[in-house]
């Protein structure tokens, strides 16, 4: 990880509540080994990249207890296992693993404060190239079970080498609004590979009115390069702002195709202002409004196959 993903932590404690998830980007090649000063350094920009990425990545498994339907409905934690986990408790799990790997005694400190004496760490010697939250569930009332998944590199006589991605259980609790955590990391296996055979994806199917291409086009415009008004292309309703500022100077449509009823999928090239290139997809919901179609939603993209259209909000 390098300092371009993150800032240091002026305060860590103002970044111990519930933050955006946002998934980390992967650092492209190991850095060199760092001398003691830089070691210390190094970790504090990695605790600000990994409060960014508390997310990201993510996505929760909720998981049943083994509690009867019963003692599900009427148990002590039948609130909290009711009720959705806080993104911060996976952004805070991310953290912490990063600081058990990475850190010294005394900042792991910070996140355990009943922490053993540890004298066997020794700082700067891991390194993670991200951290990923793979299940977060709740075990009791402001009491949650993480598994966190970290990309490890260990020191080595030529600097790092890759370890793996490893995985550890993590316990976390909200201690008066504050995140604390309520043991070392356990170190277990990953999640077993699901046996369900993938979902196919629908291909699109039919070509798109004279009216629906046009609008396609210029919401892309108005959205990707601010040359136009995005509000004259999306219905009233519609959550959909622009990007300020705009991030491309113009872009090409490449492929535009149906899916079902009300829907397209439409790839483009967009030019970026210091002459890149990005190649990007869009799933666009159109609906008719009274003064033509319009965009009513953007897509996450294309619908599993279900036999049925209903995957249309």
């Amino acid at each position: 990880m390098n300092s371009a993903m993150g800032r240091p932590v002026a305060d860590l404690d103002d970044f111990l509540e519930p933050a955006a998830e946002l998934r980390l980007r992967p650092v492209p090649a190991p850095p060199p080994a760092p001398s003691r000063r830089q070691a210390r350094r190094l970790w504090w920009v990695l605790i600000g990249a990994l409060v960014v990425a508390s997310a990201g990545g993510a996505y929760w498994f909720w998981r049943a207890s083994g509690e009867s339907a019963e003692d599900r409905s009427t148990g002590p934690a039948a609130a909290a296992a009711a009720g959705a986990v806080p993104a911060g408790v996976g952004g805070f799990a991310e953290m912490y693993v990063a600081a058990f790997l990475t850190g010294s005694a005394d900042d792991l400190a910070r996140f355990l404060p009943a922490s053993p004496e540890m004298d066997e760490m020794t700082p700067a010697m891991r390194y993670v190239t991200r951290a990923n939250t793979l299940e977060a569930a709740p075990v009791g009332p402001d009491y949650w079970s993480v598994l966190v998944a970290a990309d490890v590199l260990t020191l080595a006589a030529d600097g790092y080498e890759a370890s793996g991605l490893q995985h550890y259980r993590v316990a976390v609790v909200d201690d008066g609004g504050r995140y604390v955590a309520a043991a070392l990391p356990a170190r277990v296996a990953g999640p077993a590979p699901r046996q369900a055979a993938p979902r196919s994806l629908q291909e699109p199917g039919g070509a798109t009115t004279d009216q629906e291409a046009a609008l396609v086009g210029d919401f892309l415009e108005a959205l990707l390069t601010g040359q136009r008004d995005l509000g004259r292309y999306v219905a009233p309703e519609a959550l959909i702002t622009p990007i300020v500022p705009a991030p491309y100077t113009g872009f090409s449509i490449t492929a535009l195709g149906r899916y079902g009823t009300g829907a397209v999928l439409v790839t483009v090239v967009a030019q970026e202002p210091a002459g890149a290139a990005a190649t990007l997809q869009y799933v666009l919901r159109i609906v008719d409004h009274s003064s033509g179609p319009v965009v009513a939603d953007l897509l996450p993209g294309p619908p599993p196959i279900t036999g049925s259209e209903s995957w249309v909000p």
